[in-house]
Formats: C-alpha cells, sequence, structure tokens
C-alpha cells in the first residue's frame, strides 16, 4: 500500500497561434525574405508559449501553467518569527516548504528581472552607516543562485511575485511540431497581401502529487508572515 492518490482526470491540448501580413513583393524579392519571416514568427510565437507554460490561467485558450498550478506559499512554524524579513527570507522557506512535501530534486527560483536587481542590493541592518550587502547570493559566469537554487528572470512574471520548484515537475505535452502557412485572409487578395500563421498546440501537465513541488507568493505579502510583531 502506497499513500499516494491516483485521480483520473483529462487535460485538453489547446492551441497557441501568431500571425501578420506582408505584401507580395515583400515575400518574392529577396530569396531569403520568405525564411527569414518564418523564424521571425516562430520566435514570437514561442515567447507567447513559454510566457503561457509559465502563468497562464487555465481559461479560455490559455494554457493551465505553472503558477496557476502551484502551492500558495505557507510560513508554517516561521510565520512572525524572522526578524527583518526580506525577499530572501521568503524564498528560502518557499524552499523548505517544497522539502517538507517530501520533494527532493533541484529547485529553481522565477521572478521578474527587478526583484533579482532588489535582491542583490539588500544590505546589513547593524547600523545606519553600514553600507555592506548580504552576500547570500551566488554568482558563477553571470548567473545567480540562491542556496544552489538557480534563479531564472522574465518580465512574464508579474513584479512583487516569484516562483520556487522543481522544473522537472511540469510536462509540456506537445501535439506534433509547430505549424506554420502562408494564405489569404479577408481582402489579402485585393489588398496585394499574404498572411504568414504559425500554430501550436499543447498544454502544461503538472500530477495531482506534484503541485506542491511548486510554491507561488507575492514578496510583500510574504515577508509579512515571516517577520516579528
Amino acid at each position: 500500500q502506497i499513500d499516494n492518490n491516483f485521480v483520473v482526470t483529462s487535460v485538453s491540448l489547446l492551441k497557441q497561434t501568431a500571425y501578420f501580413k506582408v505584401s507580395t513583393e515583400l515575400l518574392d524579392d529577396p530569396t531569403f525574405m520568405a525564411g527569414w519571416l518564418r523564424n521571425k514568427l516562430i520566435v514570437r510565437l514561442f515567447l507567447r508559449v513559454d510566457s503561457q507554460v509559465l502563468i497562464g490561467d487555465g481559461t479560455g485558450t490559455n494554457l493551465n501553467g505553472i503558477y496557476t498550478q502551484a502551492t500558495a506559499f505557507a510560513a508554517g512554524t516561521f510565520a512572525l518569527d524572522v526578524d527583518n524579513a526580506n525577499d530572501v527570507d521568503s524564498l528560502v522557506v518557499a524552499m523548505n516548504q517544497i522539502r517538507l512535501a517530501n520533494h527532493n530534486g533541484s529547485l529553481s527560483i522565477v521572478m521578474h528581472p527587478s526583484d533579482l536587481t532588489a535582491l542583490k542590493m539588500v544590505k546589513v541592518l547593524s547600523s545606519a552607516t553600514d553600507q555592506r550587502y548580504v552576500t547570500r547570493l551566488m554568482e558563477v559566469a553571470s548567473s545567480q543562485s540562491l542556496d544552489g537554487a538557480p534563479i531564472i528572470t522574465t518580465t512574464a512574471m508579474a513584479q512583487g511575485t516569484f516562483l520556487v520548484g522543481d522544473m522537472s515537475k511540469a510536462i509540456v505535452a506537445e501535439k506534433g511540431a509547430i505549424m506554420v502557412e502562408v494564405g489569404l485572409d479577408g481582402n489579402d487578395f485585393t489588398k496585394n497581401m499574404r498572411t504568414i500563421l504559425g500554430e501550436w498546440r499543447g498544454e502544461v501537465i503538472i500530477e495531482n502529487n506534484d503541485t506542491t513541488a511548486f510554491v507561488k507568493g507575492t514578496f510583500a505579502t510574504t515577508n509579512a508572515a515571516l517577520e516579528t510583531t
């Protein structure tokens, strides 16, 4: 007998699309232009997919993103017990929350670039004249980590929010490769235009028992939950 609960459920693969219009002359003039435009469209489409994988809210055609499925931050035994609680403290407690849920894989931290910049500027608070930085963050080859967990920055995350988790527990299921087609849409024929359309179909899958491998929060709220009263 094991303590996992297996739940029968279903996941719908959703389509993400992107398109733009170009003139027929632009497609015909330089021999490389059609391929160049196709690659530009694919890049823009995958930026959309990346954002959806991370923060999609699961409504309509939006993917059910990792942040949406993640477990809310819980201070636990550290509630109201940390002097001068800051963003580093919230991240450390979030990692501890994942470990207490018996997830022992490698963790990553995802946050807005400005929040990482703020972490770099946290100083020792022993006196008003002490300008030393808190040396909790490690930097190797311009990449930052906290207690061994790499920090990933993206503007897809709202400033002031964070996500900590074992990213190997999130599966991106794809239905075939990305499709790019050129065709006519609306008044393209009379306007001498062509529509280039890119489509990707997939979904983010996290097993029911693995949602506790991800913890999300808002720094202002989590810091307050840790701060001594």
